[in-house]
């Protein structure tokens, strides 16, 4: 490698096995390679020629990053599957390696310790995944639309669509790479955020109930650091979150397998506004700072062009709680104007009625979204007062516009499409945004089930079944990892907070909880920001 220059590449001819032995042999005897030690220590350069390590297993390539010295080979060593959807196979990283490839004539530089350290403060094995074959930074429908615009007798079951550039976080780790022409196939996207899965046996049917969260790295941060919006559009603490339900007993291709989805998105709130952690008084005292429009903008420009991106992205209606929601709707059409529910989650829970309070305003957004599936039929026929009437328990909060069911299908008649989204905030975008998408997720997944013929209504999936039981847990665990990601504790409310029959030490657990991410966001926030910028390249 050149002086602060990486030269990379791949042959233009495959490799026989008896090649690769014999390239290996030559690479052996005569190679001068200099690898770091285990992360992090000190480096010796030694001569002399010969392979000095050898990475035994390799799934993959996430990049290359140079800091002061030469570059550093980021590979993926350690990995395990966690769930299949269909044919495609979702990894999660266990471990990552560094191998050092110095730079010809360049002395040691006293930083680079320093920065090696401040890079490897984000833990490479919590909570990033990949696959092979799955485009893991998009939407099962969009996976499933791009799968059906081309032909299916091939043989190779491969990605067929670009990534979601906001939510690879390795897009700028990988450029030295891709710059150089190394083939993508060579290289992994990795997506942040959460998996979990559950199999769900019926007396008649074995179902696969995963939920996926795909963290966005425009705006990424921790929660005091990264508040609102930023100039492109891009909001903090930005999720979006999937809940998919495969029939088993079907085949495994989404073409003729039977798969369900449906998809919510949460995100700060889409103004320039900040909380200054040093700021909150006493420094006894836990508590928030208060909160500081940094910018108004008469014409709300950023706000608009963040929603215009959720438009591109989803469709209509947009469904969210947005304070500037009023002025945009005079810019937009009918039609595609954009819908919002208030819904103050703190006074409800007094009178002990979250959940089911929840349960009424998600029928009305998930019927006015829609949700996903690979076969064109609902299982039975919708009541007719919910196409087109207004419901007698509609929430007086609610436009008239939301709740009006209209089945989108595909292009092709084969799958059922979700158009628009449902976008949920509070300040953090953790407990009470866990809880109110867990609210509308289980009204989702009650008519996910009734219209794969699993459920006789839409309306028979308890909150006390055990199938929402699991899925309760599954939201619990999902709010958890979110919140460590952006608060550095576990959720402070969870889902049984907001039951009546909360109990003593589920409230202890919240104190807990509350002085955890207090001592974190006060003395972890900033080394951990300054590790995602360098991770990101806003730091270069």
């Amino acid at each position: 490698m050149a002086d602060r220059e990486f030269i990379a590449g791949e042959p233009d001819h495959d490799y026989s096995q008896a090649d690769i032995g014999e390239l290996l042999a030559t690479v052996s005897s005569s190679s001068i390679v200099t690898p770091t030690e285990k992360w992090n220590k000190r480096r010796s350069c030694t001569g002399g020629g010969g392979l000095l390590r050898t990475v035994e297993k390799a799934w993959g390539l996430i990049g290359a990053i140079r800091f002061m010295e030469g570059f550093y080979l980021l590979v993926v060593s350690r990995a395990k599957l966690v769930v299949s959807i269909g044919f495609h196979s979702i990894y999660k990283v266990e471990d990552v390696s560094m191998i050092y490839i110095p730079a010809t004539g360049t002395a040691s530089h006293p930083d680079e310790a320093k920065y090696s350290k401040l890079f490897l403060s984000v833990d490479f094995t919590a909570d990033f995944y990949f696959s092979y074959t799955y485009q893991l930074s998009r939407t099962l429908q969009e996976n499933c639309l791009a799968e059906s615009d081309i032909k299916w007798n091939r043989k190779h079951f491969g990605r067929t669509m670009g990534p979601e550039e906001k939510f690879v976080w390795n897009e700028y780790l990988m450029e030295p790479l891709h710059r150089n022409g190394v083939s993508r196939k060579w290289t992994l996207e990795l997506v942040r955020g959460f998996v979990a899965h559950q199999l769900l046996e019926l007396p008649c049917a074995k179902l696969e109930l995963i939920l996926l969260a795909r963290r966005s790295s425009a705006f990424a941060g921790t929660r005091f650091l990264k508040r609102g919006v930023n100039c492109d559009g891009a909001v903090a603490n930005d999720v979006e979150t999937e809940q998919i339900v495969w029939d088993m007993d079907s085949p495994l291709s989404f073409r003729y397998g039977k798969f369900s989805s449906f998809v919510q998105r949460r995100g700060s709130v889409p103004l320039f506004w900040s909380q200054d952690p040093t700021h909150r008084g006493s420094p006894m005292v836990v508590g928030k700072p208060p909160i500081v429009i940094d910018r108004v903008e008469p014409h709300a420009l950023t706000t608009a062009k963040h929603f215009r991106e959720l438009e591109r992205k989803y469709g209509h209606p947009l469904v969210v709680l947005n304070l500037t929601v009023c002025y945009l709707n005079d810019f937009r059409k009918v039609g595609k104007r954009i819908d919002y529910v208030s819904f103050d989650v703190s006074r409800c829970n007094k009178s002990g009625r979250v959940l089911q309070r929840l349960e009424e305003i998600g029928q009305r957004l998930t019927l006015s979204t829609g949700w996903f599936q690979s076969f064109p039929q609902l299982h039975s026929r919708l009541p007719s007062n919910l196409l087109r009437q207004r419901s007698s328990t509609t929430p007086p909060n609610i436009d008239e516009n939301i709740g009006r069911f209209v089945a989108e299908p595909s292009m092709d008649g084969r799958m059922l499409l979700q158009h628009g989204i449902v976008r949920s905030n509070c300040v953090d975008c953790l407990d009470r945004t866990n809880v109110v998408q867990f609210g509308i997720g289980k009204v989702a997944l009650g008519w996910q089930l009734y219209s794969m013929g699993f459920l006789s209504s839409p309306w028979a999936l308890s909150l006390h079944s055990e199938v929402c039981r699991v899925f309760e847990e599954m939201f619990d665990e999902h709010g958890d990892i979110l919140a460590w990601q952006y608060a550095g504790s576990q959720l402070v409310h969870s889902i049984k907070t907001y039951k009546r029959t909360a109990i003593f030490q589920e409230r202890s657990r919240d104190v807990l909880q509350t002085i955890s991410r207090y001592y974190s966001n006060t003395f972890g926030d900033f080394e951990k920001q300054d590790g995602l910028n360098l991770f990101l390249g806003v730091f270069r």
